[in-house]
């Protein structure tokens, strides 16, 4: 990053002075603080091993809360800090790393410069590990290639105002991950205790409660925000972005998919399916840039977004039929116990957003904001309550949890 900050022309193309400027701050900016990125997953690490990482999960939210609200601060009223804001965001990478530090050693009572120490080769660790890692290895490469690859390739082959139209969505695909990377990342601990103690009945159980535990608490909001699309673009930062609607759409219809797709890749890593951890990274990457070079010449920059979308379907489908191989389920009997009863909620929700997006008020400004997220948050609820009346798994989990809740709320 500091090489390329010298440089920035190298990566993107027809920038001006200040441009360059601004290019060269942020890159040298994201060099700085990317020893935060290594905290996280230590911390992630050492708050899942214990079970205890939704203590971790709320100062990230916290975070990512707070990047989310300083967009007003940052854009609007005729400004446009980008470097401001790219600033604010890893200062708040940075606090959440710091209190999760704190945690950690008052919480836990865990000793870090042990940890320090601990830094050293262990061949009896590396016997135990060496085919995940290798895997971990790939995996990341084909991530790169899938998620961080695009922008500089559009900025190199198109320039850098096709980078900002496609950011906006891509901004929201970060936001979306990170945020389900939230909702599932307990379950790797789950998943993996069930397979040390060979209770795989407990597995398939629990697997099941997962997918359609988070069925409409990741469906039903990219179903919402993709159709009303327009109006969170215009409101959230303006409408000198409205030709990224289109493609904001799609990139969000990329997490439509992810209740299969997530739970099913924490399994296939906790059975150590090393020949299915492959094939499942590198779809992504292969259809992905091999439909942009077919298509690219007459689809232009929203190829970049519909092959995004169409490589996450082919790549959720692929889970599915994997996870179902190795729990050993019926697929037939899988779709009907955790899609069919879906239908008639994410129709109604469908619905509800095509007749109400024409009255959601437009305007970049934080009243029309909230307006915005109040009426879609509205229509989830629908959806939710409707999918209790269709789901008879998520309702016997909803009346547990509510009967587990009743001693409590009683006692105080």
């Amino acid at each position: 990053m500091l090489g390329i900050s010298f440089r920035p022309d190298l990566i993107v193309n027809g920038l001006k002075p200040d441009e360059t400027k601004t290019a060269s701050t942020l890159l040298v900016l994201l060099a700085l603080f990317s020893p935060t990125f290594i905290l996280q997953r230590m911390l992630q690490v050492i708050f899942s091993v214990r079970m205890e990482d939704y203590h971790f999960q709320r100062l990230l939210i916290v975070s990512n809360l707070c990047k989310i609200l300083s967009t007003f601060y940052f854009f609007g009223r005729g400004e446009y800090s980008l470097v401001g804001y790219f600033l604010f965001t890893q200062i708040c990478n940075a606090v959440a790393m710091i209190a999760g530090l704190w945690q950690v050693k008052k919480r836990l009572n865990y000793d870090l410069f042990f940890l320090l120490r601990s830094f050293k080769y262990s061949r009896e660790l590396f016997d135990k590990t060496k085919k995940l890692a290798f895997s971990s290895v790939f995996l990341t490469v084909c991530w790169i290639l899938y998620y961080q690859l695009d922008p500089f390739v559009i900025g190199k082959m198109i320039g850098a105002d096709a980078v900002a139209v496609y950011a906006i969505g891509l901004t929201m695909l970060t936001y979306i991950r990170s945020l389900y990377g939230i909702l599932f990342s307990p379950f790797t601990a789950r998943f993996n205790h069930y397979l040390g103690a060979n209770d795989i009945e407990g597995l398939k159980r629990v697997f099941v409660n997962v997918l359609v535990i988070t069925l409409p608490l990741t469906l039903f909001p990219v179903i919402c925000l993709s159709i009303t699309s327009e109006a969170l673009v215009i409101n959230w930062v303006g409408h000198g972005y409205a030709s990224s609607v289109f493609i904001t759409q799609l990139l969000i219809l990329c997490y439509s998919l992810s209740f299969i797709s997530s739970p099913a890749g924490i399994l296939i890593m906790a059975y150590e399916k090393v020949k299915m951890i492959y094939v499942t990274s590198a779809m992504l990457p292969v259809i992905f840039w091999v439909g942009i070079a077919v298509t690219y010449s007459f689809w232009g920059l929203t190829s970049f977004a519909i092959f995004k979308l169409l490589s996450f379907v082919l790549s959720a489908l692929a889970y599915f039929f994997m996870s179902c191989k190795l729990l050993q389920f019926n697929v037939k009997d899988t779709i009907r116990t955790v899609l069919l009863p879906a239908v008639l909620p994410a129709l109604a929700v469908i619905i509800s957003c095509i007749f109400v997006k024409s009255y959601i008020p437009i305007g970049h400004n934080r009243l029309n904001l909230f307006w915005y997220l109040l009426i879609i948050g509205t229509i989830c609820l629908m959806g939710l309550f409707l999918y209790y009346i269709c789901s008879r798994i998520f309702r016997k989990y909803v009346l547990e949890m509510i009967s587990q809740l009743k001693p409590k709320l009683f006692f105080k």
